[in-house]
């Protein structure tokens, strides 16, 4: 019998996607993207099955830029510096995205990217508190030294696909130091629409609804380098067949970021191409 999308996202929000409950049939062995133009990492949480395209590139540690804003939306949360429901005043200040303008709530943060938001947790939490949670999470170098609201911004702090990947596995299936209600409240924030991806910019239309009803979980991130940009797409896939993590990482040329999202556009790809979506 076929689960409803609502299924799926039940199972997604409860935290127990690991389990073959959320699955009607075996998965699917995975399959190289080889098309891929930079690194893309996928695991079968039931399995442990892993694959990489490029197993060196896939090791090497770059800015997380906003892909960090996942484990630390975890992070200030378990530590009561923010509440599920809080809301953010907008200091009026104006920046460079219409969406960042207003108040906002660690919700519409995480979809819009609002980087203030994070800012202001970061100064709240400190360096100390930071370093802890990046030592307990085994986040990438673990290092948040330098400038306390910028080092996740082509600061210190760096992490591989690789690492990446290892992360989201432990969180969705629960093997991080965090209540299963922090979980189930980050977890919820990444969930998408059937048709787009939010990004920085605005919903990324990319000409939905997903495959059999699957759910797709995730978080773009983008750093403008002199040296070259790095972009990324993270995050999870509930489908008919089970339940994925994975990574996508895709360098450009310095300058502007080209559209559609480089690693956005390659992740979608690739899960297609495995037939995830």
């Amino acid at each position: 019998m076929s689960q409803h999308p609502l299924q799926l996202l039940g199972c997604l929000l409860l935290g127990v996607l690991a389990s073959t409950a959320c699955a009607t049939g075996r998965p699917a062995p995975l399959r190289l993207a080889t098309n891929h133009p930079g690194c893309f990492g996928l695991m079968s949480l039931e399995t442990g099955e892993v694959t990489f395209n490029d197993a060196a590139r896939c090791r090497e540690r770059l800015t997380p830029a906003s892909t960090f804003k996942v484990p630390h939306a975890l992070i200030a949360l378990e530590s009561g510096v923010a509440t599920p429901d809080e809301v953010f005043p907008w200091d009026g200040t104006k920046r460079s995205f219409e969406a960042w303008n207003q108040d906002q709530t660690l919700d519409t943060a995480m979809r819009r990217s609002a980087l203030w938001v994070f800012q202001r947790l970061a100064t709240k939490l400190g360096r100390e508190r930071e370093e802890a949670w990046l030592k307990r999470f085994h986040y990438g170098n673990e290092d948040a030294s330098g400038d306390i609201t910028k080092f996740w911004l082509n600061g210190p702090l760096r992490i591989s696909p690789e690492e990446q990947l290892a992360f989201l596995a432990r969180m969705y299936r629960g093997q991080l130091p965090v209540s299963a209600q922090t979980l189930r409240t980050v977890q919820g924030m990444l969930v998408q629409r059937a048709d787009s991806v939010a990004h920085v910019r605005d919903d990324i239309d990319l000409a939905g609804p997903w495959k059999d009803g699957s759910v797709l979980s995730a978080k773009t991130g983008s750093a403008l380098r002199p040296e070259g940009n790095v972009t990324w797409l993270v995050g999870h896939v509930a489908t008919r067949h089970g339940a994925f993590v994975f990574v996508s990482e895709v360098q450009t040329p310095a300058g502007p970021l080209p559209s559609p999202h480089p690693a956005l556009a390659a992740a979608i790809a690739s899960l297609r191409a495995q037939g995830l979506l």
